[in-house]
């Protein structure tokens, strides 16, 4: 089984990339409660005579499109390009968001929230690299997943209210914000021993099992949150299956 799923990496992260931009997709066709954070971004990049509503059916295309080209392989290069240079967008968009809200220019969280797809489209790219160095991509986005939703929970660098949010669904709303700081403290620690790879497959494995508690929250909450959301866990069993992910890390850089 684990030898099936190893020659199989490029189909299953196409397939990660795909539930990505399917599952944002949704939220911008006004399927999730997640909407209101993405109306609030379209205003704060767009003049006020846009429509934010009708410009999120634009973006929604675009996820569309670009989720079903890179499902399907067709003109992977310019595709993925095209992938990369409209997460990159969309993170400078959500930094300046925070930065007008907070009034602070340290809202990484909001960049590193889409550096994950980054990593794994870099990954798809050089496809035709056979070189296990580039398996550390996948870890290393995976790692951000983390680092992203770790430092916001914990109330700085980022935006956490969708994390409130989420987390009021199965705590006691006096309890909601320490248990959100707590899993702030945990997601950051798993997010710099995956970006370092040390004890790197121990910490794919334990995030596999609160993932699946995060999947199971998420689609209570509204199915395209849990759609792309399930895209973080598959990556997590994958990057805990797979030594490859695991061989290039912060030892073998200083060789000790």
């Amino acid at each position: 089984m684990r030898s099936k799923i190893a020659h199989n990496t490029n189909l299953i992260f196409r397939w990660i990339i795909f539930l990505a931009f399917i599952g944002h997709g949704l939220v911008n066709l006004g399927l999730s409660p997640s909407i209101s954070l993405h109306i609030n971004l379209v205003k704060s990049i767009f003049p006020d005579s846009v429509d934010a509503q009708k410009s999120l059916y634009f973006f929604a295309a675009i996820d569309f499109s670009l989720g079903f080209l890179v499902l399907a392989r067709v003109w992977p290069k310019p595709v993925i390009r095209l992938a990369i240079a409209y997460l990159l967008s969309i993170a400078i968009a959500a930094w300046s968001f925070y930065f007008r809200t907070e009034n602070s220019v340290f809202g990484i969280a909001e960049i590193m929230r889409r550096l994950p797809w980054v990593f794994f489209l870099l990954f798809l790219y050089f496809d035709q690299v056979h070189n296990v160095a580039r398996f550390r991509y996948l870890r290393i986005g995976l790692a951000f997943a983390f680092l992203a939703h770790g430092v916001s929970s914990l109330g700085f660098l980022g935006i956490n209210e969708g994390h409130i949010e989420l987390a009021s669904q199965i705590v006691p709303e006096d309890y909601v914000r320490d248990f959100v700081f707590c899993t702030g403290l945990s997601d950051t620690l798993l997010g710099l021993l995956l970006l370092f790879g040390v004890f790197s497959r121990s910490a794919a494995v334990i995030g596999t099992f609160w993932l699946v508690v995060v999947i199971g929250v998420s689609f209570t909450f509204a199915i395209p949150d849990g759609i792309f959301r399930l895209g973080f866990l598959l990556s997590c069993i994958y990057v805990a299956l797979d030594k490859r992910c695991h061989l290039r890390n912060i030892r073998t850089l200083f060789h000790f």
